[in-house]
């Protein structure tokens, strides 16, 4: 009665131990898992589980451009003369990412002059408030070759809660002279009232 029960038990124990060898062969001669195609939705759902868990830092937010800082006096100041400007004008940056196209920015108190030099046909103003707004090209020069403006420019007081947009049109030259105007520059000038200075961008 012994022998059978140890035979029977002996039997049972080996085939354990060969199913146990089975199942650890078939694990080693398994294919290895595929990845999931890439662009389909099992990878965007793995690479956002990675992301999630990677811990990597994200990315700051870029900076807001620099306002221009001007001197405002507490009341409105008189408009600059003319020649005030030779003497008293101080130059100025564009607002980042303006390509003013060789114009000059000049501030005295919160009167504000932008310059352009070049072959001029109008200088106008698109839209915004006209309060103190003066438009000037210069005089045709005496060269009959050249009967255009050299130059023009646009004075204005820049204070809280202004907005202006001006265009100047300038003079294309072709094969036979000057053939056709285009626009030469945009200004954009406005000073929101969250904002601790104005943004003056040229293009």
């Amino acid at each position: 009665m012994k022998t059978k029960k140890g035979t029977i038990g002996f039997v049972a124990l080996a085939f354990a131990g060969g199913a146990l060898f089975t199942g650890w062969a078939s694990a080693e001669d398994a294919p290895p898992a595929q990845e999931a195609p890439f662009g389909s939705v099992a990878a965007l759902e793995d690479a956002g589980t990675e992301d999630a868990g990677g811990g990597g830092d994200a990315e700051a937010a870029p900076a807001a451009p620099p306002k221009q800082t001007l001197t405002i006096s507490a009341d409105k100041s008189p408009r600059p003369k003319d020649a005030d400007w030779d003497v008293l004008g101080v130059e100025m940056s564009f607002s980042p990412g303006s390509t003013p196209n060789g114009c000059r920015l000049q501030h005295i108190r919160e009167w504000v002059r932008v310059r352009c030099t070049g072959a001029m046909v109008h200088i106008s103003m698109l839209g915004g408030n006209h309060e103190g707004v003066s438009i000037k090209l210069d005089p045709v020069g005496a060269d009959e070759f050249i009967p255009f403006p050299q130059g023009g420019e646009v004075v204005f007081p820049v204070r809280t809660g202004d907005r202006r947009v001006f265009e100047w049109i300038g003079v294309e030259f072709g094969y036979k002279g000057m053939t056709s105007a285009s626009s030469f520059l945009i200004l954009s000038e406005s000073w929101l009232p969250w904002d601790e200075g104005p943004t003056i961008y040229a293009r």
